[in-house]
């Protein structure tokens, strides 16, 4: 019994420990949303240098997130979760700062590289620490705990931006990760995680090069591709040299004796759409916050301060966290097939119903359709990951673990790329008829489209501007109109997303749940 209830103690530190740490990381993942206009205006940032702002930290923890997940298998995971938290404590430290872009953008890709030891760790480390008949409900409160700092992350980082400073965001991240530090020393004197290191393991180096060499370069081309040109070698380059690393990512894994990843497990139907559906997860919850928050602080919208904007996500905030803390522990003993149907089919309608949205829309018409995303966003973060790493064996949760985050991770990157590229097309197309607004054979014209397409939000302003008002006031209400369509098509791509992940859900989650540690079973197979 005391052995029984030092156990339960125990896992509750760590909880505790690793909850803190994913405040941190899931906070960063959507208050910098909010802050965006802050950031625009300090640095006069253009739209390309404002989206990497926010695709550096993603970028960054789609690559690394794999490969620092198997060395936490192999050196021990409190070294490289105690690691994280450092790197992390550093990122955020330049990101407050920051003097120039580059210093911010050094700062966020530290905290990329911190949020991937961090979060690539932490699901493993509090399966390890918890007995079996808690691990449901643990790991449940984790993934509560995931989604609330996503959901609150609007709001405080906009209370922070309104009330103190963009720069207290990333205070916030230093007091709170010396807490969790304070808590892990404590964790680690008393034993509470069990060392689960692999004996004899090896490193797969040629592997981890190969993941490098494809999330890396990839990442670069997609975010770059719409404001340097598609057939741009700088987006070309890229992509081959990803093209290729798949190749090598493939070969490396099949010959290794103990691969990076486990190429088999994919084999399973479940897994897979665990690795799956947090790819179109991430993809959905980046696509949202991003382009919601510009467009509800845009003065040509809603007008919302930076703390507005932060409360008006409050209803998919609050509705995402209970759902994430209600879903895994009332359906663990049960399969997930058709809540994770019904979660992506409950987003798919929140983001096709977002579609009608105008800048004369009241909040009232708003409100109950970010609760259903939030219901739909609280059963996926909640239940996905439980869906995988069930399966694995022991030996391989941490490796799941870091897989399962490198495709959330790797779909925040392409929902923010994606998403930008829908707002670009959109305001490509509509781009002719802002520009039919001023009188024909105007100087302005080709300055105008320039700017509003790659320009800085002086430039933009200094040209608006030297027009005569009734110009200026028709071009206006162009705009006004053309940020509309273009905030529509990013929710439509968004609801796309949610129902390829609804027919992949259907196509997958057939059948009955299979045994814990099933998956085992496939590592006996060929290669």
């Amino acid at each position: 019994m005391t052995t029984e209830k030092t156990g339960r103690d125990g896992a509750h530190v760590v909880l505790a420990m690793t909850a803190i740490c994913m405040m941190v990381v899931g906070f960063n993942t959507t208050a910098v949303a909010t802050i965006l206009p802050n950031l625009k205006a300090e640095f006069d940032l253009t739209p390309s240098a404002l989206q990497w702002v926010m695709a550096i930290y993603t970028v960054v923890s789609a690559t690394l997130v794999t490969i620092v997940s198997r060395l936490g298998d192999i050196t021990g995971k409190m070294g490289v979760f105690f690691f994280g938290m450092i790197v992390f404590a550093t990122g955020s430290a330049f990101a407050m700062l920051a003097q120039d872009t580059v210093m911010l953008l050094i700062g966020r890709g530290a905290q990329g590289a911190g949020a991937a030891a961090l979060f690539g760790t932490s699901l493993s480390i509090l399966t390890a620490a918890t007995p079996d008949e808690e691990r449901a409900s643990v790991t449940g409160a984790w993934g509560a705990i995931v989604g609330l700092a996503i959901g609150v992350g609007p709001i405080v980082g906009g209370a922070s931006a309104h009330y103190i400073s963009w720069r207290g965001v990333f205070a916030i991240d230093l007091v709170l990760l010396i807490a969790a530090f304070v808590i892990g020393l404590r964790v680690s004197r008393s034993g509470y995680v069990p060392d689960t290191r692999l004996a004899g393991a090896r490193f797969d180096l040629a592997g981890a090069i190969a993941m490098i060499l494809l999330l890396g370069p990839l990442s670069f081309a997609l975010s770059n591709g719409e404001s340097q040109g598609w057939g741009t070698r700088l987006t070309l380059i890229p992509i081959c040299v990803s093209a290729v690393a798949v190749v090598a990512l493939v070969i490396t894994s099949r010959r290794s004796d103990d691969p990076l990843i486990e190429l088999r497990y994919f084999r399973h139907p479940r897994y897979l759409m665990a690795a799956m559906g947090m790819f179109f997860t991430g993809f959905m919850l980046f696509g949202f916050f991003v382009y919601f928050n510009t467009f509800v602080q845009s003065p040509d919208t809603f007008g919302y301060s930076a703390i507005g904007a932060g409360l008006s996500i409050l209803p998919l905030s609050a509705s995402m966290f209970v759902v994430s803390v209600i879903a895994p522990r009332f359906l663990a003993p049960y399969s997930f097939q058709w809540p994770v149907i019904g979660g992506m089919w409950l987003m798919a309608c929140g983001f096709l119903l977002l579609t009608g949205t105008t800048n004369s829309t009241d909040y009232s018409e708003l409100w109950w359709k970010l609760v259903i995303i939030g219901v739909g966003l609280g059963i996926g973060f909640s239940l996905l990951p439980r869906l995988a790493l069930r399966l694995l064996p022991e030996e391989h949760v941490g490796q799941g673990s870091g897989v399962v985050n490198a495709f959330l991770y790797f779909g925040a990157t392409l929902g923010a790329v994606i998403g930008g590229l829908a707002e670009s097309i959109t305001i490509r197309w509509g781009l002719s008829e802002v520009i039919d607004a001023l009188p024909a054979g105007s100087t302005q014209r080709a300055d105008l489209a320039h700017a509003l397409t790659h320009g800085t939000p002086s430039q933009v302003q200094q040209l608006l501007a030297g027009l005569d008002p009734d110009t200026g006031a028709t071009l206006a209400h162009a705009l006004r109109d053309l940020q509309d369509n273009a905030f529509n098509s990013v929710m439509f791509v968004a609801a796309l997303a949610a129902l390829a992940a609804m027919l992949l859900a259907i196509l997958l989650l057939r059948g009955p749940v299979p045994p814990v540690h099933s998956a085992a079973e496939l590592t006996r197979q060929p290669r």
